[in-house]
Formats: C-alpha cells, sequence, structure tokens
C-alpha cells in the first residue's frame, strides 16, 4: 500500500477496529489476502463484502454496526482526548512488535512515542508484594534508568507501580501498558501515576479504544505487548500463578532475555521466580548484572562527603529516607536556620535532593 492510500486509509483501520470492538491480526490476514484495501471494506454492500471475505461472524458484525460510526468523527474524538493511534502499516510502529505472534493492529497512545526507540526493559512483579519485592524493585530500576532504559510495565498495583515510579525518580523513561482503553486508567488509584508517566516524557499505550474496560482476558493479551516492545524482561517477584509469569512465558516464546531476583526459598512469593532460575533465567542481584549483560557501560558513582558537623547530621539523619525539614532538624538537634541555609548549600552541591514540599533526600 502506497503512502497516500495508507494514510486515506488509516481512518477507515480505525472505525473498523471501533466496529469490531478490537480488530484482531487473524482478521487483518483475512481482509489482505482479499486485496481489498480498508476503505473498500468499508464502503462495499453487505452482500458483495460477504462474497469477497466469506461468512465469517466479523464480516456480519461489521455489517451490521458500520452505519452507526463515521471514521472521521472518530478521529475527532481521539484528538479531543490528545489520544493518537498508530497502525501496524505507520512507520512509527515498533518493529520488535510487529515480529511477535498475533501483533496488535492498532495502538493508542497518549505521550512521547520516541521513548520506544530507546533500548526498553520489561519489569514486572506480583501485585502482592513483600517489603524485599519492593525495595528490590525500587533499588534495581533506579539503577537502569540512571544507565539510559527505558522501562516497560503495566501500571498494575505492587510491583508494576513501583517499576514506573522508580524510573521517574531516577528521571528516566517508562512506558505504561494498559488492559483497557485510555480514557479512564486501571487501576483508577493510578490515575495520578498514569498523568506523572505522560508528563515526563513517558508514554501509555493500549490496543484496546476509549472506553474499553479492564475486562479480565485484556491482561494476559496485554502482557504479550509489554515483553514484546521489550529487549529483556526482569521479573522481581511472582508466585506460581503469578501473570508475571505470563509475561515471561510470552517473553520466551518471543526469544527474549529473562532475568529474575532470587528470592526466600520459603516465600510463596518467590516460587515463581526461583522457578525461572532453575528453568535458566538470569539471575539478577543488582542493575550491574543486566547493564553488563547487555555491554552497556554504569554511569560512575559519585560518593559525596559531608564537608563541615552539620552536613554531617543531616547526611545522617538521611541516611536511610527521605525526611521533611522539621524532622531533619529534629534528628540533627541544631538550629532551624542553620540547617535550612545549610540544606540550600548542599543541594547547589548536588549532595541533597528537594523533593517537592520541603522534603529531602540525599542524592
Amino acid at each position: 500500500m502506497n503512502e497516500k492510500k495508507l494514510k486515506k486509509n488509516r481512518k477507515y483501520l480505525l472505525a473498523l477496529d471501533i466496529a469490531l470492538n478490537t480488530f484482531g491480526f487473524e482478521r487483518l490476514k483475512k481482509i489482505e489476502k482479499s486485496g481489498l484495501n480498508f476503505e473498500e471494506v468499508w464502503e462495499m454492500p453487505a452482500g458483495q463484502l460477504k462474497q469477497k471475505l466469506g461468512k465469517y461472524n466479523f464480516v456480519e458484525k461489521l455489517a451490521s454496526e458500520r452505519g452507526k460510526i463515521y471514521p472521521d468523527t472518530e478521529i475527532e474524538k481521539l484528538e479531543k482526548q490528545k489520544i493518537g493511534f498508530i497502525t501496524i502499516y505507520d512507520e512509527e510502529y515498533p518493529k520488535n512488535l510487529k515480529e511477535i505472534f498475533s501483533p496488535p493492529v492498532i495502538l493508542y497512545y497518549k505521550g512521547d512515542l520516541n521513548v520506544l526507540n530507546e533500548v526498553c526493559l520489561a519489569v514486572v512483579g506480583s501485585r502482592k508484594y513483600t517489603t524485599y519485592g519492593k525495595n528490590a524493585a525500587e533499588k534495581l530500576v533506579y539503577g537502569l534508568s540512571e544507565s539510559g532504559f527505558t522501562i516497560v510495565s503495566g501500571m498494575a498495583l505492587g510491583i508494576d507501580t513501583f517499576a514506573h515510579t522508580s524510573a521517574l525518580n531516577a528521571e528516566g523513561k517508562t512506558v505504561a501498558v494498559l488492559g483497557c482503553g485510555l480514557n479512564q486508567p486501571y487501576p483508577s488509584s493510578n490515575t495520578n501515576l498514569f498523568r506523572q508517566i505522560i508528563n515526563s516524557d513517558g508514554l501509555a499505550l493500549s490496543e484496546y479504544m476509549p472506553g474499553k474496560p479492564p475486562l479480565p482476558q485484556h491482561f494476559p493479551a496485554r502482557n504479550r505487548i509489554i515483553s514484546g516492545l521489550s529487549k529483556g524482561i526482569l521479573i522481581i517477584e511472582a508466585g506460581i500463578r503469578s501473570g508475571a509469569l505470563i509475561t515471561a512465558r510470552d517473553g520466551l516464546e518471543q526469544n527474549k532475555d529473562i532475568f529474575t531476583v532470587p528470592g526466600p526459598i520459603f516465600g510463596e512469593s518467590s516460587s515463581g521466580t526461583n522457578q525461572l532460575l532453575k528453568m535458566g533465567a538470569n539471575p539478577v542481584t543488582q542493575a550491574e548484572d543486566i547493564i553488563e549483560y547487555y555491554g552497556y557501560k554504569t554511569k560512575p558513582k559519585i560518593i559525596l562527603k559531608p564537608s563541615n558537623n552539620t552536613e554531617k547530621a543531616i547526611f545522617e539523619a538521611l541516611n536511610k529516607e527521605k525526611m521533611h525539614v522539621d524532622d531533619i532538624i529534629k534528628h540533627a538537634k541544631l538550629e532551624s536556620q542553620l540547617i535550612i541555609s545549610t540544606l540550600t548549600l548542599m543541594e547547589i552541591k548536588g549532595k541533597v535532593k528537594n523533593l517537592g514540599g520541603m522534603v529531602y533526600c540525599l542524592n
């Protein structure tokens, strides 16, 4: 299909996706085999369409639904919601995603598609996380993001959430692949995270049109996109029945590198990841394990030391966690003005970071 025809046909492919409640790769292949373009499929009388394509259920559905849908109007609806879309024929469509079994025909998106041009790494894990899993996710993803990996996950509660937030904390890029329409992010408790990802030049993707609810069957299908976009998959914490293992399975079928974090042998939350290790997954205990696996260089770590006793007291206060200035003052047992002025100088030197609201952490 030449470029001029492709641009004209994009809106009809979008309309087909909406009419058929997700178009699907198998249906696409049937249309390609018929020799029809998408405008012809959309405009052709029902009887002729059945002759050309056969008496499939989707042909019947298309014949009954297309009269209710106007392609130009559907594009306007997306534009009002600031949602873009790319088709499998578009140049921007991720090349590695085209290679998977049954790739999505259309991807709806919010944010910057350019993040997919970087090296993407999937990071997934259990919703029912432990403190160990949370700490592992935050530490590993922070280091991977600092080294330039784009972190891809599913924005689910638990490990997925920590993967996205840690990438943002490292000022890195992250991609959220949803199992529902982008107009109503799921889970709703992560709506603010969804906005943060987009506002930080990240990306949110879905193969489901706006308005599509988060149905249970969407999430296993969503996982093939997470793995398909990525060079490798890091499973941080997962039980034997965890959805994260579906992503690992998809990754194995797609010839992706599988990494996993070893966990306690008595914990159900690590039973799946430990099983992956037995099957030959690459063990990971630090971000450098993945960085060096791909032959990349880690960013040199700058060890910052206190220059005086006041800075030393602040370093001790912030050694394990972020802290509000009032709590730093209490911990350091020094005058408030001295602490505030020292914090200002330390921020200029790059020793501490102001997270907003007078909450600080070591940089």
